[in-house]
């Protein structure tokens, strides 16, 4: 093995999982049995020693055993672990986490040893169990995965990410079950670059879900369409349909103003909640599904991502005005409703309202720092699970906000100094960049307050000194974000004779960031973004302008810049602007990209020159 994996540390001789469905009246239960060995082809491999076996409400692990197989001369010899104590997830960001797990410690992890765990995890409703994937952080000999379906139930399953088809499916029958087997032989591991997006994208994945069971020779669908989904996901939020308490209501009522439209008090009520209600995840049975009622909420003022959808709903509710409980997922989830009616799509929930032009607000109170009429970056692009009632819903496509509403305008005033550069720079932030900032700017220490305006503001080299700046609009969120502040920059200009050579390219983005012709995976992005700078340098007196670089643009749709510079009296004034219009840039577009980052290259090096008038 080691002369087929020189470079590995470890490899698993297998990964197999059997789930076999069953039955307890109208519920479909399941049962699977997990087994796992790996071979170790180094001493002590870090990453193969310690392995952990996870559960949950919705899972629960049992039967776990584990051991390591030493090898004594001429045969393997079997060590139990033993003292496998289950263990609570530690996680700040959660309030209440049911989940849990068991580590698995192996000893005497040398070459040629091998370490071995079996269990079964329990599903309380197989509607949970979505999914297997045949990839992992070490190359594998085989992957296995068998449902073992009795013949009242019916599956729906796809294969995605798998283009050189290295799953092999095959169906039999066995035992009074059909048996829906997937396997695939010598999968490498997985291989992650920067800024990739999650395994959801480019792992191979056999995904599935129960569609019908068969009652007494009567059909009933489970999880065989979006219908099914949105029937299911109603019964979590209609004990919670209630009329709101007095002291909600008044809330809202001294929200609204004489003349407030109804989209102005949407708004209101919003940003209320964002404001006052702290977020808090839950994951503790199915309270990670069930949302508090809106009563509850405004009391406790703390809450996860329903219970503030439940708060924004039930406030609109008291004054009249109709919004909607929303299941969607975060982009770290590759897959949509359209093509899966399945919990493996979403992991988010939020409102939506439709406003009487029919135009849809996509209201995410858990987010601080969002504007109204944006979703969050994480949804963008989604589809958006619409629940209007017990009988109907609509998937809606979140949209991707454009470059130009995520902008960043930076005016510098500039002017020489016997050691470099001094400016006055005032920058406005919109948008998704603007969020971004509050993030960074919001409830810190002066000392981090200035480190983290640094990072949206530093010019030049790393001998930028910030000097003064005032913070404007950091809590209106309607409003642009707004950045006063002066600077120097020592060491940056060059004197040659009578000569003085200004790189005015101060915020050099993108520079030197080309995409490595070997690189396969794509590369995602927050959010789509555009940046102006203006850089207004004053001539010195007794100088002249010598040279002004040529103008330069390119604009692929990917990524576009443009360059112009502007001899305006005494002054030379650059125009840069950037946008880069993409939130996942795949392999299809890395040339165009590079063509850019190489043009933005050379125009970087460019500089003026200031000549010494002549006497």
């Amino acid at each position: 093995m080691k002369k087929v994996y020189p470079d590995e540390s470890a490899i698993y001789l297998n990964r197999n999982k059997i789930i076999t469905l069953d039955t307890e009246g109208e519920l479909v239960t399941a049962t699977a049995t997990v087994e796992e060995k790996i071979l170790f082809l180094k001493d002590r491999p870090d990453n193969a020693t310690d392995m952990v076996v996870y559960g949950s409400h919705f899972q629960e692990i049992e039967n776990l055993k584990a051991f390591t197989s030493v090898w004594d001369k001429t045969k393997y010899r079997e060590i139990p672990l033993s003292g496998l104590t289950r263990q609570q997830e530690g996680n700040s960001s959660i309030f209440f986490d049911d989940s849990y797990f068991y580590r698995l410690s192996f000893p005497a992890g040398h070459e040629g040893n091998q370490a071995s765990w079996s269990y079964s995890e329990v599903y309380r409703d197989a509607r949970f169990l979505t999914s297997f994937y045949f990839q992992s952080f070490l190359p594998q000999l085989s992957g296995l995965l068998v449902l073992r379906v009795p013949k009242n139930i019916e599956i729906n399953w796809q294969i995605v990410n798998d283009p050189e088809k290295r799953i092999k499916f095959r169906m039999y029958e066995k035992n009074g079950y059909r048996n829906y087997e997937w396997k695939a032989e010598h999968i490498p591991k997985v291989k992650w670059e920067d800024n990739s997006p999650s395994g959801t994208y480019h792992i191979p994945i056999v995904l599935f879900q129960v569609a019908e069971l068969n009652v007494a020779g009567e059909a009933k669908s489970i999880l065989a369409n979006l219908s099914d989904l949105h029937k299911w996901y109603f019964q979590f939020i209609e004990p919670i349909l209630e009329d709101p308490n007095p002291d909600l209501i008044e809330e809202v009522k001294n929200l609204v103003k004489p003349g407030d439209t109804e989209l102005e008090i949407v708004r209101k009520v919003f940003y209320w909640v964002q404001d006052n209600i702290r977020y808090i995840a839950f994951e503790d049975g199915m309270r990670g599904f069930v949302p508090h009622k809106p009563s509850y909420v405004f009391e406790k003022r703390y809450g996860d991502c329903k219970d503030v959808t439940s708060l924004i709903v039930g406030m609109l509710k008291s004054i009249g005005i109709r919004s909607y409980f929303t299941w969607v997922g975060s982009r770290d989830i590759a897959f949509q409703y359209s093509n899966l009616p399945s919990p493996a799509v979403d992991n988010h929930m939020i409102a939506t309202y439709i406003s009487p032009s029919n135009e849809y607000f996509f209201l995410d109170g858990a987010g601080d720092h969002s504007p109204f009429g944006y979703p969050s970056a994480m949804i963008q692009g989604k589809e958006a699970l619409i629940v209007f009632d017990d009988t109907s819903f609509e998937i809606k496509k979140i949209p991707e906000i454009d470059a130009s509403l995520n902008r960043k305008i930076d005016t510098v005033y500039l002017s020489i100094s016997t050691d470099g550069l001094t400016g006055v720079g005032k920058a406005y932030l919109t948008g998704f960049q603007k969020v971004s900032a509050s993030y960074d700017l919001n409830k810190t220490s002066t000392v981090k307050e200035k480190e983290n305006l640094e990072l949206w503001i530093r010019k030049g080299n790393n001998k930028f000194v910030l000097h003064q700046y005032e913070i404007k609009n950091l809590s209106d969120k309607d409003s642009p974000l707004m950045l006063d502040y002066s600077f120097s920059i020592h060491d940056y200009i060059t004197y040659i004779d009578s000569e003085i050579y200004v790189n005015l390219n101060l915020e050099k983005i993108y520079n030197n960031q080309l995409i490595n012709f070997n690189r396969k995976l794509p590369i995602e992005n927050d959010y789509k973004f555009s940046t102006h700078n203006c850089y207004i340098l004053n001539i010195p007196d007794g100088y002249e302008l010598e040279y002004v670089p040529d103008n330069s643009s390119l604009k692929t749709g990917v990524l576009d810049f443009s360059v112009t510079y502007h001899h305006i009296n005494s002054t030379v004034v650059v125009d840069f602007k950037i946008a880069n219009s993409t939130l996942l840039l795949t392999a299809d577009q890395f040339d165009e990209w590079n063509k850019v980052v190489h043009h933005l290259g050379r125009t970087y090096k460019e500089s003026i020159i200031l000549k010494r008038k002549s006497s």
